[in-house]
């Protein structure tokens, strides 16, 4: 007797923020759901974000931003972001870049430096004076144990600029992230010089001064690696670590 193995229905779930045509939404579904089923049997579950930006000076050259998150069984979660003039092509370059990056990974096991460097189609964060932003998410999380090894990885296929963590050897918190000018992954840790002890209203300061994507600092007294990053929309969102009694405080609603 035989035994047919089913495989379960593919989870694609697609979200669309701002207004767009019918076609182009369909388009975007469709384009989905059959990345998803090239991707392979392995393939759980693929999420797919496009949303329209708009600048209150309507300067932005790459307004339509597409995000496509993809579980893979063997291999764990793999992200890319990425941004260009049009609904279509956004979605046709992010889902074609997820997949060229899911196969790298399953053939050498990483993606490479190159594949994850700064590029023409990273998306553009919308100018706003220093009063007029604000936290828009304030997300406390408790911070995965890992190597800096294991944490560059991750920083790399999650396709992030930056990367919080427990360190396996010290217990310290950690910070791991991309250099903009070479591409490569530095890391950093509490009590590091890199890491300064500043009051939030300091740190938007700083990083509003500095122009820089985030800033990885201390609270004076504490000894948490907080982060403080510019958002997409202009402004700012801030991740804390917490203990596992504290997960969910001080969440706040608004999604990056």
């Amino acid at each position: 007797m035989t035994r047919l193995r089913h495989r379960p229905a593919l989870d694609v779930r697609v979200e669309i923020r701002g207004e767009l045509p019918r076609e182009d939404a369909e388009y975007v579904r469709a384009r989905a759901l059959a990345t998803a089923t090239a991707l392979g049997p392995d393939t759980h579950a693929l999420r797919l974000r496009l949303t329209r930006m708009s600048s209150p000076d309507r300067w932005l050259s790459r307004p339509a931003l597409a995000q496509a998150d993809v579980e893979l069984e063997d291999a764990g979660p793999v992200r890319v972001q990425l941004a260009t003039g049009t609904a279509r092509e956004s979605v046709d370059l992010v889902l074609g870049t997820l997949a060229g990056r899911v196969v790298r990974l399953r053939e050498q096991g990483d993606i490479g430096f190159a594949a994850t460097y700064e590029s023409a189609y990273r998306p553009q964060f919308v100018d706003r004076p220093l009063a007029g932003r604000r936290i828009a998410r304030h997300k406390t999380v408790v911070l995965a144990v890992r190597t800096p090894r294991q944490a560059a990885h991750e920083l790399l296929v999650l396709d992030r600029r930056f990367h919080l963590f427990t360190d396996a050897e010290t217990g310290r918190d950690g910070l791991v992230h991309r250099c903009p000018l070479s591409g490569a992954v530095e890391q950093h840790a509490v009590g590091g010089a890199a890491v300064p002890r500043l009051h939030l209203a300091e740190a938007a300061r700083r990083l509003w001064l500095t122009g820089r994507p985030f800033l990885g600092y201390t609270e004076p007294g504490g000894d948490r690696l907080r982060v403080l990053y510019r958002r997409y929309d202009g402004h700012y969102g801030l991740i804390e670590p917490v203990s596992d009694g504290r997960i969910g405080a001080g969440t706040l609603s608004a999604r990056d």
